[in-house]
């Protein structure tokens, strides 16, 4: 009898409880009344009697009502766990006792698969609803069944066969298996479109995910959720020609299941292509049409272009939020003319108000003091609010370094003009405290040693300690840095250092230290300001060099002022994809003593990501020029050299320069350097780099007299590869000379930890 019948029979025997003299229906009032002695519960193992009783209606002491005991057994067959609910009711000490009978339904007592080799068990049983200790039921392993098959015919498995078994146990609970048996997986041997006119089948191919078997590397797998997402991406293509009223017929997957092969056959119909009919702006009154109309990048007579149309109302959202509009509604109206075949657009503005800030809740920060997070938002309570604000201030924050994430995001506030912001973060470890070795190609074998602190005590501040170790490098710096001074935006901070640097023909030994000032300008420049104080001893100098050169042997004192300006608008500080950077900087050294010479550096960057893909091209310029002042000459540790990791990547580091009679480099008083940089994604955050690198160092030469001949530049070219690594970012570069010279290597491999850019 299956439990529906079984609990349609309790129900009809509790209403049968009337040959009982005890069991009358509700007395008269001249009647004497039955009262509840005793419940108990028989037959529950895992559901505990207190859950039952909790769904009956009669109580100890409470009269007895015979007509209850039916929807009491309803209630108890409400709960899920049980095949057969029944009540006994007996005469117990002048009253009655009513037993509830039940009989529980099997719990799934483990779920077993088999025969699965390409999937665990852990991710084929998230695919389902059925979990251990639920109630078994039939129903819910057959569905089980079939969310399995359809997981494995999503990932191309279409052989697939998935059989249940259940095995009951000595106790009644039961072991649920499935035997997989899945078979090959489904490669696409082609996709043919039909019906494609104004679109070739190959711009087709391309807009969807799936692909063909054309190379190993693009091997298509079937995947139905895949084809069914592509079917809406050919429509998105489609309508971005113009062709508007397109539409996918049918798109079917035949598959040969003897030689594992598939055919995706996709049938379009285009329909007529659509261009650009009027365009006019409804509802402004905030800001000019003409301004608004800027913004639009479809014009009359363009072929209408769905995408461009999302972009502009994107656009001309973000330029009501740059003046106080963030509530500001843009709604694209699209009116078809078929006779014509144009579309005709209208954008209806709806301005709001202004958007003030009520509130900034800061929250995450477990480490960090909230003042440095809340000097990072270029807002305050109270202030217009505007999108491009917000967006700034997740970019500051995470330019921090102090976090694995940062959220920046809005909610309504107490009225239509004022939002709360809502930043909320994830603190990462801002230490830093390493014993190793490493390799530059530069200086051979290193070891080095590193105590640093980012966030020093979550106030911001940075000291570090720094120690490496080589055959041609010893060196070793201290500093600290606090970035808001006295709570203002003014960084102040001092390094001290001790270096040894041994050189083909000569050795420098410098100690000193220096005070560093800096403060913002507007939103993205900054000025900087530096007094530096150091003694460069030369020695070990090439006994067979030039006069000039062994004239410098000996100690140096340098009193440096130094400034410097720039601008920095990339989207990110350490993987930039877009934005620039410039800045210039002037060294002026013989103040009050020590070494006369005047030293200045230019240069300028250049981000742009290309459409639809996540490559990133970038560009890079510097120049640089110095000059001995009262006859003094430019030190040899203060001069030009290019070559290395961060500049002529076809040469070893220091190795372009201008030499002297005996050819000994010496180093020049200007440099200019360009570089185009290709950076294409890999994995695991690793990048592949094409680069081209172009530039030279000029004298005077003393043998020649030569200056500065933008003409005489040096050409290289290479590939490289750049890692984010958890120790700080890794490049390695290959670079080779396409005007090697005679005598000249053919090219040069650097590895260095740090960005060009």
């Amino acid at each position: 009898m299956t439990a529906r019948g079984r609990y349609a029979l309790s129900i009809f025997f509790a209403l049968l409880l009337g040959p009982f003299p005890a069991l009358a229906q509700t007395p008269a009032p001249s009647e004497r009344q039955i009262f509840v002695k005793e419940i108990s519960v028989q037959g529950n193992r895992r559901v505990q009697e207190a859950v039952i009783l909790g769904r009956v209606g009669a109580k100890i002491g409470s009269p007895f009502v015979a007509n209850r005991t039916a929807e009491d057994i309803r209630a108890i067959f409400a709960l899920g766990f049980f095949d057969d609910v029944q009540v006994k009711v007996e005469d117990f000490e002048g009253g009655v006792k009513l037993t509830y009978v039940v009989v529980e339904r099997p719990f799934v007592r483990d779920i077993v698969f088999s025969g699965n080799k390409k999937f665990d068990s852990g991710t084929l049983q998230e695919k389902f609803d059925l979990k251990l200790g639920s109630v078994y039921n039939p129903v819910e392993v057959n569905r089980a069944a079939d969310k399995l098959k359809e997981f494995y015919e999503q990932e191309g498995y279409f052989e697939v066969g998935i059989t249940p078994e259940v095995e009951k146990l000595p106790d009644g609970d039961v072991i649920v298996t499935f035997k997989v048996a899945e078979g090959r997986r489904i490669s696409i041997e082609q996709i043919v479109v039909e019906g494609a006119q104004g679109l070739t089948p190959k711009q087709i191919k391309a807009a969807m995910d799936t692909k063909e078997r054309e190379y190993i590397i693009l091997r298509g797998t079937v995947q139905r959720q895949r084809l069914d997402e592509d079917v809406d991406r050919i429509i998105q293509l489609y309508n971005d020609y113009g062709y508007v009223q397109a539409r996918v017929e049918s798109s079917e997957i035949v598959v040969d299941r003897e030689n594992a092969r598939a055919t995706i056959r996709v049938v379009v119909v285009e329909g007529p292509q659509f261009k650009v009919g009027g365009v006019d702006v409804t509802g402004n009154q905030v800001l000019p049409a003409e301004e608004i109309r800027k913004r639009i990048d479809l014009k009359t007579a363009d072929v209408f272009s769905r995408s461009k149309l999302r972009d502009s109302v994107t656009k001309i959202t973000e330029l009501y939020s740059a003046v106080g509009r963030a509530s500001a509604d843009v709604s694209p109206v699209t009116m078809q003319d078929l006779p014509n075949r144009v579309v005709n657009l209208v954008f209806e503005i709806t301005e709001g108000p202004e958007t003030y800030v009520e509130r900034i809740n800061i929250s995450g920060n477990t480490r960090s003091e909230e003042k440095i997070l809340r000097r990072e938002i270029p807002m305050a309570e109270g202030d217009l609010f505007t999108s491009q604000k917000l967006a700034r201030a997740k970019q500051r924050l995470t330019n921090l370094n102090y976090f694995d994430k940062v959220d920046a995001k809005t909610v309504p506030g107490s009225a239509k003009d004022k939002i709360i912001v809502n930043i909320d973060v994830t603190e990462k470890p801002t230490g830093l405290f390493s014993i190793g070795g490493g390799y530059s190609s530069q200086d051979g074998v290193l070891g080095t040693l590193d105590l640093s602190q980012r966030n020093f005590l979550g106030k911001g501040w940075e000291v570090f300690l720094r120690l490496r170790g080589g055959q041609n490098i010893q060196t070793g710096t201290i500093g600290f840095t606090e970035p808001w001074l006295f709570d203002r935006p003014l960084a102040a901070g001092f390094d001290i250092f001790n270096n040894r640097r041994i050189l083909p023909d000569y050795t420098v030994n410098s100690l000193g230290g220096d005070i560093r000032l800096g403060h913002p300008i507007g939103e993205y420049s900054r000025w900087n300001a530096v007094y530096r104080v150091s003694e460069d001893r030369i020695s070990d100098v090439n006994a067979l060099g030039s006069p000039e050169l062994v004239s410098q042997e000996g100690t140096h004192l340098t009193s440096l002022v130094g400034l410097s300006l720039s601008r920095d608008t990339r989207d990110s500080i350490f993987d930039p994809t877009r934005g620039s950077t410039q800045s210039i900087g002037v060294d002026f050294a013989g103040v009050g003593f020590g070494e006369k010479f005047v030293r200045s550096v230019a240069s300028a960057t250049y981000f742009q990501p290309l459409p639809w893909l996540d490559h990133v091209l970038s560009f890079r310029l510097m120049a640089g020029y110095a000059f001995g002042w009262s006859q003094d000459p430019v030190p040899l540790f203060e001069r030009f050299y290019l070559g290395g990791s961060n500049s002529l990547r076809q040469f070893k580091s220091l190795q372009v320069s201008p030499r002297d009679g005996s050819g000994t480099r010496i180093g020049g008083n200007s440099e200019v350097l360009g570089t185009i940089e290709y950076q294409i994604p890999l994995f695991f955050g690793i990048k592949a780099a094409l680069f081209y690198d172009v530039g030279n160092v000029w004298g005077p030469d003393v043998s020649a007299g030569t200056r500065i001949d933008i003409t005489d530049v040096r050409h290289g070219a290479g590939a490289g590869l750049r890692w984010n690594s958890p120790f700080g970012p890794i490049r390695v570069d290959y670079g080779v000379k396409l005007d090697q010279k005679k005598g000249e290597s053919f090219g040069s491999f650097n590895f260095s930890a740090g960005s060009a850019f």
